[in-house]
């Protein structure tokens, strides 16, 4: 009696899985049979309407202001929001983790991680009815990678810490003891370009990092180096110098920081010698669970609207729209990016990305405090 039992929930357990299986098939295949370019802008709305929420990751508030956009999809469509705040290497391993249960829908992750994200096939393609104004440099043409926006490689100098002081070189933060911010090397695209801008600084570049890893094991071994984030502990007064971020975040944090009236006051310096200018994609998960909603985000932050929400957060926007004065008067002065080096090719920077990540954590890392 006993084994005709246990034989039959065995069965029934079988019986629960497979639907489970096909159910999870079906979708899949219901997702394939849609394809989302190809839908009116009303399609997208009524689809996106029905699903009524969008989740993402590594596209907070307070980076390049999403957080007008945001606002824009949740007024316009009535679309709620929730990002959890990621890596681009943690965005691209979560849409792989959760392929049989997906609950993220968009990722924005640096330049090089797009090619990363389509080798792992997690990722769709979504073409934007803006797609002809996107240079081709800057979105796969399946559409399974765009970028939205630039930023160039900058330092966000709390000079109430450095005694006034403000370096413009990497040479001149070198010399000095300035304690330095690195942020996650191994996963943040960021951080691995700041170690590129250095290379270049003393004679690298995409094809050799390792004058930039040696740049930093000399802070390392001089125990100058921290992995703190900025933020919140640069407004605390908790880092001196911040190297790991776009001019976007650098120039958000000197805005709300130095308008609270504290003793901290932030300057941003685009580094003379050494600074990279490029950007993110944006990353549409093979398996989002709000395909309609997603679909209908890309087109809105590619629109002329979204790409002006980029511009209100100090990045650079990909398609060539004409920026409200008020908008265009805060970016800094243009001949402080004379010097950056512009990177187009996210095969080269992906493989300088990789060889940034793999020497920091074998040279580097043992290094610090």
């Amino acid at each position: 009696m006993k084994k005709t039992k246990f034989w039959a929930l065995c069965a029934l357990m079988l019986l629960i899985a497979g639907m489970v299986f096909m159910g999870c098939k079906k979708k899949e295949e219901a997702r394939a049979k849609v394809d989302l370019s190809s839908l009116t802008l009303e399609q997208l709305i009524e689809g996106a309407k029905k699903e009524g929420h969008i989740e993402s990751v590594g596209m907070p508030d307070d980076w390049a202001d999403w957080g007008s956009s945001w606002k824009a999809l949740n007024e316009k469509y009535g679309l709620t929001h929730f990002d959890t705040d990621m890596s681009s290497a943690e965005e691209v391993q979560i849409f792989k983790a959760e392929a049989d249960s997906p609950t993220k829908d968009i990722g924005d992750v640096g330049h090089a991680y797009g090619k990363v994200a389509i080798a792992e096939d997690v990722v769709q393609g979504f073409k934007p009815s803006t797609w002809d104004s996107i240079p081709d440099w800057a979105k796969d043409p399946e559409g399974r990678w765009i970028l939205s926006y630039t930023g160039t490689m900058a330092w966000a100098v709390n000079t109430n810490l450095t005694g006034g002081k403000v370096p413009t070189t990497w040479k001149e933060l070198k010399e000095g003891d300035y304690i330095v911010s690195v942020g996650n090397v191994v996963g943040g695209a960021s951080s691995q370009a700041m170690v590129i801008g250095a290379a270049i600084a003393y004679g690298g570049g995409l094809d050799n990092v390792q004058p930039g890893i040696e740049y930093f094991k000399d802070l390392a071994r001089a125990g100058r180096i921290t992995g703190a984030y900025a933020g919140e502990a640069l407004a605390r007064g908790e880092i001196e110098i911040s190297a790991n971020y776009y001019d976007y975040s650098c120039l958000g944090w000197r805005e709300s920081i130095n308008a609270r009236g504290t003793d901290v006051r932030i300057e941003v310096v685009i580094p003379q010698d050494g600074a990279i200018t490029t950007g993110y994609c944006l990353i549409f998960n093979k398996t989002a669970p709000h395909p309609y909603a997603t679909a209908l985000a890309i087109e809105y932050l590619l629109s002329d609207e979204g790409q002006i929400d980029r511009a209100r957060g100090f990045a650079r926007p990909i398609r060539d729209v004409q920026l409200p004065p008020d908008v265009q008067a805060r970016m800094l002065d243009s001949s402080l990016y004379k010097n950056a080096v512009a990177i187009s090719d996210p095969d080269a920077l992906a493989a300088a990305c990789k060889e940034v990540a793999r020497l920091w954590e074998e040279e580097v890392i043992p290094l610090m405090n």
